[in-house]
């Protein structure tokens, strides 16, 4: 019925113009097609077990390729043999693939299969369907096209180029390498499971014999591709696998890294209670080895386990206790029975798992006598419980006290910082308008020639200038104590910065006679900071060092890595040593506190708020750096700024 049909359809497309033949294998690559469609549905069912879902595409490849061959015989036209001649390498590319796809999952590494390779694994065949397509230009895959007549029917024939022994080595390749995983794995499954793999591999092996023996010329059919009607032994030979060995029901996956491996003994029975397989844990257990009895009665081989066995059967139970009266070392087991189903819920066999359970037994043997020991000691520990408990809660009434203190203290401090910036917003704002007019006034006494008040002005101008730096010190106190202090992060060329620095604190270097001089490289670079507070950091110890030095030397030495390999490239050191009058320790351990002066006849003799050194400590801190200082009575003292050279806001 089937080549009656065919045949009436090829008549009426030569009644329209399309000469068509109907050869007499048509009918089995059709049947080969619909079979491997069939298969390619059951597999697809299935594709959540490992290697099923490469395989079915694997089969629509097959019905692909059968498909598109058939078309190439129907047609008597050489332009419409080439196009599905073409169209069935469609499927010809994939199809190895997809078999070593398939090798690589059903043996338990599927992990490999990341889209990345399996890209990589479709660069060729994507590059054969475009030279194949594009053959007309170049001839590298078939350097000649013509038809040959075989019986009464026209055969599309070629001279292949040299890009089609390229093809075919690849895809060689990667079926040879599938079926080495398979038959790597199959060599090391145990018998169960040999039949399947087995299957396997003669099943797909089929096709690509009989396309070596079509390429080689020792077919008996020279113009006449016998790999689709070889892919109908492979379907056939496929099916068998699904259908009688339940292929995808029971799949070794990591068969020697998990089953071999184990350090429980593992024993699979079948249906008439025989033995299929069991790990070496088991052998050695049995004192056997595997080989010896694999397919004997469980019962002959292993008595008390199968004793056991049939408790559980009986009583439906799927745990028990073996015990192994040996004179020198007696063992206890655990055994779990799992039943075995296939994909109707029928039973197949039993898998048996022996839990080693000795230690165990011995570990809660230990362990009651540890807690007998423990419950005698349980009674002496009462008494001192309430002791514990009494002094616990003293501890707690004075945790409580200690933590009420310090939140009243945290409260009291909150309020002076919001006191102290409040007063000092309050009065720099009439202050900055007394500097104001007061230089107003100057200004106009100077012309209006005045002269004599031009030294109270000024006099006027220092008081309010200095009240304004004590007022601007507290605020910035302020505002780093409650957490509002920001950086304002920029980059800047640090030699500029050292320039301002010098240039600004050259009149008071002058009024104490001293001399100034600064180390520094060429070019210190660029650095990414808040310049402001740099240069603040800068002026409050270059104006110690001139408030406390007469008649003496001052120093500015910035150190980078260019000349100091000691100091990272990451790190700007800011050196600044002096002539002066100098600390002791105890003065020392004193220079950052805030409001603290160091010595009261200082003080009054050189003048200072106490905050300088203390907001400078602080800036250093955030900007994510240090400053340290070393001192001498009567020698002078030197401090030390080390700041990153690329700063970030710190806490």
């Amino acid at each position: 019925a089937i080549g009656y049909r065919l045949s009436a359809i090829g008549y009426r497309l030569s009644a329209i113009g399309y000469p068509m033949q109907s050869p007499s294998y048509l009918i089995p690559l059709l049947l080969t097609a619909l079979l491997a469609a069939l298969l390619g549905a059951v597999l697809w069912r299935r594709r959540k077990s490992p290697g099923a879902q490469p395989l079915a595409l694997l089969m629509a490849s097959v019905v692909w390729w059968t498909l598109a061959y058939m078309a190439s015989l129907s047609v008597t036209s050489i332009d419409a043999q080439l196009f599905w001649t073409n169209s069935a390498y469609v499927g010809i590319v994939l199809v190895p693939v997809c078999w070593l796809a398939f090798a690589v999952s059903y043996t338990g590494r599927g992990n490999l299969l990341t889209p990345r390779r399996i890209a990589l694994l479709l660069l060729l065949p994507l590059l054969t369907l475009l030279v194949i397509w594009t053959n007309s230009f170049h001839g590298l895959f078939r350097s000649a096209i013509f038809q040959v007549v075989s019986g009464d029917f026209l055969i599309l024939d070629t001279t292949l180029g040299p890009y089609f022994w390229l093809h075919t080595a690849y895809s060689y390749i990667l079926l040879l390498s599938g079926s080495v995983i398979l038959l790597h794995n199959l060599l090391h499954l145990a018998p169960y499971y040999r039949a399947q793999a087995g299957g396997l591999l003669i099943g797909v092996a089929a096709p690509w014999i009989s396309n070596a023996i079509y390429l080689s010329g020792s077919s008996p059919y020279p113009y006449l591709d016998l790999t689709p009607f070889a892919l109908l032994l492979s379907g056939i030979a496929i099916t068998w696998d699904i259908i009688r060995l339940d292929l995808f029901g029971i799949v070794p996956i990591a068969y020697n890294t998990v089953f071999q491996s184990m350090e429980d003994c593992v024993i699979v029975l079948d249906e008439q209670e025989h033995m299929v397989d069991l790990n070496p844990a088991a052998a050695l257990l049995l004192g056997h080895k595997a080989q010896a009895i694999i397919g004997k009665p469980f019962n002959q081989t292993f008595p008390a386990g199968a004793t056991l066995f049939v408790e559980c059967q009986q009583q439906k139970r799927t745990y028990n206790e073996l015990l192994f009266s040996d004179p020198d070392n007696a063992r206890s087991f655990d055994l779990r029975v799992t039943p075995i189903y296939d994909r109707h819920k029928n039973v197949k066999g039993h898998v048996l798992i022996l839990q080693d359970s000795t230690n165990r037994k011995r570990a809660a043997a230990e362990l009651r006598r540890q807690n007998e020991e423990l419950l005698a000691l349980a009674t002496e520990n009462a008494q001192l419980y309430q002791a514990v408990q009494q002094e616990l809660a003293e501890r707690k009434q004075a945790e409580s006290a200690m933590l009420l203190a310090k939140e009243s203290a945290e409260v009291a401090n909150r309020a002076k910082s919001r006191f102290l910036a409040n007063m000092s917003h309050e009065l720099r704002t009439p202050l900055t308008a007394i500097l104001g007019y007061s230089d107003m006034v100057a200004i106009e006494a100077h012309e209006s020639g005045y002269h004599e008040l031009e030294k109270d002005l000024a006099a006027i101008q220092g008081a309010g200038q200095h009240l304004l730096r004590l007022i601007n010190d507290i605020l910035d106190l302020t505002r780093i104590e409650a957490e509002k202090f920001n950086l304002h992060l920029e980059a800047f060329l640090l030699d500029d910065l050292i320039c301002q620095v010098a240039d600004t604190i050259m009149p008071l270097v002058a009024k104490n006679n001293n001399t100034f001089t600064i180390e520094k490289p060429d070019n210190c670079g660029i650095m990414h900071g808040d310049s402001t507070r740099i240069r603040q950091i800068l002026l409050n110890i270059l104006g110690n060092a001139t408030k406390f030095t007469e008649n003496g030397s001052i120093n500015l030495r910035v150190v980078t890595n260019e000349d100091e390999q000691a100091h990272p490239s990451s790190i700007v050191t800011f050196i600044v040593s002096d002539s002066g009058i100098g600390m002791n320790p105890a003065q020392q351990q004193q220079l950052f506190q805030d409001f603290v002066q160091i010595d009261d006849s200082t003080t009054r003799k050189y003048g200072g708020s106490g905050l300088g050194l203390a907001i400078t400590h602080r800036l250093c801190k955030l900007m994510g750096g240090d400053i340290y200082v070393e001192s001498t009575p009567g020698v002078g003292a030197t401090f030390t700024v080390e700041l990153p050279r690329h700063g970030e806001a710190g806490e």
